[in-house]
């Protein structure tokens, strides 16, 4: 809870809020932060303000018990000076929003591309084959290039129901994996198609079973035919390989033996497909059919490890979790300071310093930054928050949709 306060009372610890002002018109890179030093309140004291707002439970001292005996006066020069070192370094850091929207871009275009190809597949014509094993190879030498990847949430809207998206966002997964597991250029290329293709069964079905939250027995049976009759259909085609064959049949095997079709071990499952039904039990928990009901990716995770962890590779399963961090992309948060955000980015090498966006009503959308958590901005991730405990302001500010995609990112 905020209150006004005098800024002749400000001392260092005190949180403080300029949210009244807008943005442009102040020189911090956020609106809402603690004073660190003595210059801070220089700053606050030289645009002119009596008073400012500030939180008595987010401060780590007390406001003086008397105004001090100065004069507030404006200082034009040195406001304009400090705005426009943080309007630059403002620029630097929505560079990477751009990128994020060159990936959203690109998503959307192999979206779309995936739909076509991947309905055309199912009416047996070879020329779609053809281009769907391109562009599963295409995505798949982004991963096999000698560059570092980060994990990154961007939004895409689905185009239809999900399961292209679905499909997608497998394949990318399945492929950041790999390339932590380090697989072959022919590994890798062949984990890419299958996890393309994994639920091309899906297409043999009514679409119902693909949109209804909860089945009926008998609906589950129906749907449980999905990777026989994948494998049906690839089979229609010259030259299929056996390794995509395996994931198509078998991504819905568990290391347990509760699996199906065939109720597989995971020493009869095949590697590839290993890593592709973790990674579509993943995507299923945080992009569900009933979105009310998804998971946050932090909770997803600790649902896998503490629900499923004999069900998939538990190596697998530690090198994944390791992968997204302990903050995956897309997980909603409250920071130290008691800000709203979401991560938008993870360097595995550096998981409690992720890239974020911050709700910050001052900040217009579509001018967001996104920040690093210990680089640009000095606070760190408290709490994971589930989207209901959100306020739909902040959700919308956050494009935080009921879809989360994954994508690469070349550093």
């Amino acid at each position: 809870m905020y209150k006004p306060i005098s800024v002749k009372r400000l001392t260092v610890g005190m949180y403080v809020s300029l949210k009244e002002i807008p943005w442009y018109k102040h020189p911090f890179l956020v609106s809402s932060f603690e004073i660190t030093k003595p210059s801070e309140i220089k700053d606050i004291l030289a645009l002119g303000r009596e008073t400012v707002l500030y939180s008595p439970q987010k401060s780590k001292s007390d406001p003086l018990e008397k105004d001090l005996d100065i004069k507030i006066t404006k200082s034009q020069k040195d406001f304009t000076q400090k705005t426009s070192l943080k309007t630059e370094k403002a620029s630097e850091l929505r560079k990477r929003r751009k990128k994020f929207q060159a990936m959203e871009q690109e998503f959307s275009k192999a979206l779309e591309y995936s739909k076509s190809i991947v309905e055309g597949i199912k009416t047996g014509q070879i020329a779609f084959y053809e281009e769907a094993k391109t562009m599963a190879t295409s995505i798949a030498e982004t991963f096999l290039e000698e560059v570092e990847l980060s994990v990154n949430h961007i939004n895409v809207t689905a185009s239809d129901e999900g399961q292209h998206f679905h499909s997608l966002n497998v394949m990318v997964l399945a492929l950041m994996l790999g390339k932590e597991l380090n697989l072959n250029r022919d590994k890798m290329e062949k984990l890419s198609f299958g996890a393309l293709m994994h639920d091309v069964g899906m297409l043999n079905l009514p679409k119902k079973l693909a949109l209804t939250p909860k089945l009926s027995k008998a609906e589950m049976e129906e749907l449980r035919k999905h990777p026989k009759l994948g494998v049906s259909i690839l089979s229609q085609l010259p030259d299929i390989d056996r390794e995509v064959m395996k994931i198509v049949y078998q991504h819905h095997e568990e290391c347990n033996g509760k699996g199906y079709p065939r109720g597989l071990k995971c020493d009869d499952i095949s590697k590839l497909s290993r890593i592709v039904a973790l990674a579509n039990l993943y995507d299923r928990m945080i992009n569900t059919r009933d979105p009310s009901l998804a998971l946050s990716p932090h909770k997803a995770l600790a649902v896998l490890f503490g629900k499923y962890e004999r069900s998939v590779d538990p190596d697998y399963l530690a090198t994944f979790i390791k992968l997204l961090g302990v903050y995956p992309p897309g997980t909603v948060c409250r920071f130290s300071s008691g800000d709203v955000g979401i991560v938008m980015s993870v360097d595995p090498k550096m998981p409690l310093n992720p890239e974020v966006i911050i709700y910050d009503p001052a900040i217009p959308k579509h001018d967001a930054i996104i920040y690093k958590l210990g680089v640009d901005l000095d606070m760190e991730i408290e709490t994971t928050l589930n989207y209901r405990d959100v306020d739909a302001a902040a959700l919308n500010y956050l494009d935080s949709r009921a879809n989360i995609m994954y994508f690469p990112k070349p550093k």
